[in-house]
């Protein structure tokens, strides 16, 4: 008897991939098995729902335990050199673990002791179900780019959301670095492109302003998480879950205070100290900064994500005539912005001009002479402007002719010495969009996102609250049209 198609669902509290499922069950005749990361009060709904039909549920957190007395090295090491992943780059590059933890500093023993107990997780649950697919997103932590990686290894078929940058569209695929595309497909689009969109309406800068609007917290929402916070024991979530290590209330309504305080003091600094209006006539470099803690760099540039020293390096390579204009991203606001000291040591450098995060980032690249980049969309909208880019993460845009990818520091000056000398062709940046209309699908998953937060966060300030049936089936049928092209979508590659 022919068995039925198995799919891996990765489930947390964004219930997107929860969603995804509730809609292809009637549509697919196939096994769903979940694995889920969720806090206590959502858990519970996940355990006692009759919306979708799982055949078992592996509840992460349930096999991480806080004990790090016996490390077994071997298997650790054994599974690398099987796997050919790189642990340490995974776990140093994990935020909890690392750099941006403000509770807890994890000892090398808990570190290890938690990856080996994911590993083996990871491997149970592949042994045991052998899906022929996982559905997730865009990995955000590292234990879920080590599962999307196994996956990779053992030929599962992985189909992943990915946000392409452009607009509100996705692509459902396998690779974030390159979203599947490839060069050639876009030479063959050369003579045939005739996508001539350039609605700003909906670029990709609006879908972000737009989302971090909403996503700024309601007051009312602001003392409604303050009042459940205060009234809920969350005790066995510190225990449980790694990401809640070093956590009590006390702690956290000091760091939430300090947090606002600090985000006021850290912008006042920048109004009183980088440039409101640099000068536009002189030739530059322009370099716009990454979030820090964001995946965009952490899981795609994990050699470069000290933007310091990437500044640096930068400002040691350009030519002794221009000047690095250097923005933060306005999205760091949400992280309450970098430290003073972090500003500060951008402005010692002498060749390095810090400009106001608000200032108009068309303004600074039209005005350019090349883009510099971490990562991210800039570095496409360059093109437009017949400007050159050099990025250090992996980016699809890496197939554009005028996109260049820094492999080694040494290489640093003779790239952007040739990136200068650059004649760009701005038809690449329609030739681009094009390849990406076809095989992205519009889905605004900043809208969805705010929409969850709004149906049962308290506007994206809590994530441990009851979720009752009865809503989450209401907000199912309420969002149906919108995930309808999402979920056709997947049927066609499912099947």
């Amino acid at each position: 008897m022919k068995t039925k198609p198995k799919i891996l669902f990765w489930i947390n509290s964004v219930f997107f991939h929860y969603s995804l499922a509730y809609y292809l069950q009637s549509k697919l005749d196939v096994d769903f098995f979940g694995i889920a990361e969720i806090n206590e009060k959502p858990r519970n709904f996940i355990e006692n729902q009759k919306l979708v039909n799982f055949e078992k549920i592996w509840y992460f957190h349930d096999y991480i335990k806080k004990d790090s007395s016996k490390i077994d090295l071997d298997y650790l090491a054994n599974f690398e050199n099987s796997y050919k992943i790189n642990l340490w780059k995974l776990a140093l590059n994990e935020r909890f673990f690392y750099e941006h933890n403000r509770f807890y500093q994890f000892k090398k023993n808990e570190i290890l002791f938690i990856l080996e107990q994911e590993l083996k997780l990871f491997e149970t649950i592949l042994d045991e179900v052998k899906p022929d697919f996982f559905l997730a997103y865009d990995p955000v932590y590292h234990h879920q780019k080590l599962l999307l990686d196994m996956c990779k290894k053992k030929g599962i078929k992985i189909l992943s959301i990915y946000l392409t940058g452009i607009e509100d569209k996705l692509i459902i695929g396998e690779n974030g670095s390159t979203l599947d595309l490839d060069s050639n497909s876009l030479e063959n689009l050369i003579e045939n492109s005739t996508s001539k969109s350039n609605n700003d309406k909906k670029n990709y800068d609006t879908v972000i302003n737009s989302y971090l609007q909403d996503k700024t917290p309601k007051f009312s929402n602001k003392i409604k998480a303050l009042t459940s916070y205060l009234s809920n024991d969350d005790s066995e979530l510190v225990k449980t879950n790694y990401m809640y290590y070093g956590r009590s209330k006390f702690k956290v309504i000091k760091d939430t205070i300090n947090f606002e305080l600090n985000k006021k003091k850290r912008f006042s600094f920048l109004q009183k100290t980088s440039l409101l209006s640099p000068p536009l006539d002189i030739p530059y470099v322009y370099f716009p900064m990454n979030v820090n803690e964001e995946m965009n760099i952490l899981h795609y540039a994990p050699y470069f994500t000290n933007q310091i020293e990437v500044i640096r390096h930068i400002a040691k390579s350009i030519p002794i005539d221009y000047l690095l204009y250097v923005k933060d991203h306005i999205a760091a606001e949400m992280r309450g912005w970098n430290k003073i000291n972090y500003y500060k040591e951008i402005m010692e450098i002498p060749n390095v001009k810090l400009i106001h995060p608000y200032f108009d980032n068309n303004i600074l690249l039209k005005n350019s002479q090349l883009l510099i980049s971490v990562r991210g969309t800039t570095a496409y909208k360059a093109v437009k402007y017949s400007k050159p880019s050099i990025i250090f993460g992996d980016q699809p845009i890496e197939i554009i002719p005028s996109v260049f990818k820094v492999n080694s520091l040494l290489d640093l000056p003779n790239l952007i010495h040739k990136a200068l000398k650059l004649k760009v062709d701005p038809t690449y940046f329609e030739k681009y969009k094009t390849l990406i209309d076809t095989k992205s699908i519009k889905f605004n998953m900043f809208n969805y996102e705010n929409l969850r937060n709004s149906a049962f966060f308290a506007g994206g300030i809590l994530s441990n609250v009851e979720i009752h049936e009865k809503n989450m089936l209401d907000f199912l049928k309420k969002n149906e049209n919108m995930f309808s092209i999402l979920v056709n979508n997947h049927i066609k590659l499912l099947s």
